[in-house]
């Protein structure tokens, strides 16, 4: 079954417009709200929606100062990306919801469910939600270039034309083999206009800010520990790359055994959000959560 295109929507959230995209699911298909990752867009969830088949709508927020909202500025932070959720939820007439979130987006995912309790009916987590390893200098610059310096680095740099800027990511270890014409919707839509070329529309004070906290915020470091419910949390067999190992080990899940997980085999931590592979069990686990 094709997939009706997706809208995009901007939602009031009560002092800005959040940009949305919505993949409507056939008439009374239940609504899924997803969140994307630190310097991503609501498009990393085209895949999924596509797996989805009309069988669940998916509505992917973009938060401050990333994709269509790019132009938000002010409040930043992960629990201001919770309020903001919880307020698209509302404003969708989808409340209670079912969240999902990648990466960082899954910490959001946990704030809002821990802020807003009742916008949020289950709750399901792509390679995300633990805390990340912190370094001895937490909560600082160097921490965050020490973990997300590739994905820092570029939001600083101008390309000449947006061949170059898909060549960058074609050549990525992450992304190897993925770049195919729905996932370059998603790194296109990053570009904004410059002078001289294209530039990452991403705010990097924003990014700079949600990481710290990340790092080094222990109420949200430990959300997946205190979340009442059980979570379905989906984890790639790699980290970055396949070569790489994954970013919540062994020793992580048996900790966090009272949740419901699921290694998806072949997968890295981008593969499992926009690889064949991985879409399709995120749209299993998410058709599973709105049952």
């Amino acid at each position: 079954m094709s997939i009706i295109a997706p809208e995009v929507l901007r939602i009031d959230v009560g002092d800005a417009e959040l940009g949305v995209v919505r993949w409507r699911g056939v008439p009374g298909a239940p609504l899924v709200v997803a969140v994307h990752d630190i310097t991503a867009n609501a498009w990393s969830w085209s895949a999924v929606a596509r797996h989805l088949a009309g069988r669940v709508s998916l509505a992917a927020v973009d938060l401050r100062g990333r994709g269509i909202s790019h132009d938000v500025r002010g409040p930043a932070g992960i629990r201001q990306h919770a309020d903001d959720v919880a307020a698209v939820i509302r404003r969708l007439n989808a409340s209670p919801s079912v969240v999902t979130g990648h990466a960082m987006g899954a910490s959001v995912v946990l704030a809002t469910s821990a802020r807003h309790p009742d916008d949020v009916a289950a709750i399901v987590l792509v390679d995300g939600g633990p805390p990340l390893p912190a370094p001895p200098t937490a909560a600082s610059d160097d921490a965050l270039d020490e973990l997300f310096g590739a994905a820092i680095d570029r939001l600083g740099r101008v390309w000449p034309d947006r061949v170059t800027y898909r060549s960058m990511w074609a050549e990525h270890p992450a992304f190897a083999g993925l770049l195919t014409p729905e996932i370059e919707r998603y790194v296109l839509s990053d570009l904004v206009e410059d002078e001289g070329g294209f530039r990452s529309c991403v705010d990097e004070t924003a990014v700079r800010h949600d990481g710290n906290e990340l790092l080094a915020d222990a109420e949200l470091r430990n959300l997946l520990e205190h979340e009442r419910s059980e979570v379905r949390i989906l984890r790639a067999e790699a980290g970055v790359d396949v070569a790489s190992p994954p970013l919540f080990g062994d020793d992580v899940v048996a900790h966090l055994d009272r949740h419901r997980w699921r290694t998806v085999a072949g997968t890295t931590h981008s593969s499992i959000l926009i690889g064949e592979d991985g879409a399709a069990a995120v749209a299993e686990e998410l058709v599973a959560a709105t049952r």
